[in-house]
């Protein structure tokens, strides 16, 4: 069984490197992922468009809260991340601009315009 959330993480890390997020001088995320009671941590670092990952249970300059469900939808494209903080399935607690940043690492939903850009639909 594939782990979704773990394999996003995973492929931020080899990513190392987003174009899309130069504008951000150097920030922290910190993602509390929730399941049956566990939390699971992650800590993405980007600085000027490099990425890092860990998991650490401490630090970021920012949080996201989410259930495993939830962020399961998020990074498989399912699920828009803002759309969950708005319908209060996800929380973030920090800086906003540093989460306007932080959703461009999420795949765009199938059907949207983002996802039609990035070819994601097929149409």
């Amino acid at each position: 069984m594939t782990d979704v959330t773990a394999d996003f993480f995973r492929g931020l890390a080899r990513r190392k490197d987003d174009c899309r997020l130069t504008a951000l001088h150097e920030g922290s995320v910190r993602f509390d992922i929730t399941r049956d009671g566990q939390v699971d941590h992650w800590l993405v670092s980007i600085a000027k468009g490099d990425i890092t990952v860990s998991e650490q249970a401490t630090g970021g300059d920012a949080v996201v809260r989410a259930d495993r469900a939830v962020f399961d939808r998020i990074a498989s494209g399912e699920a828009y991340f803002l759309t969950t903080v708005l319908r209060g399935e996800a929380t973030v607690e920090g800086s906003p601009r540093l989460f306007a940043t932080v959703r461009r690492l999420f795949p765009p939903p199938p059907g949207s315009r983002e996802a039609r850009r990035r070819g994601g639909d097929g149409g």
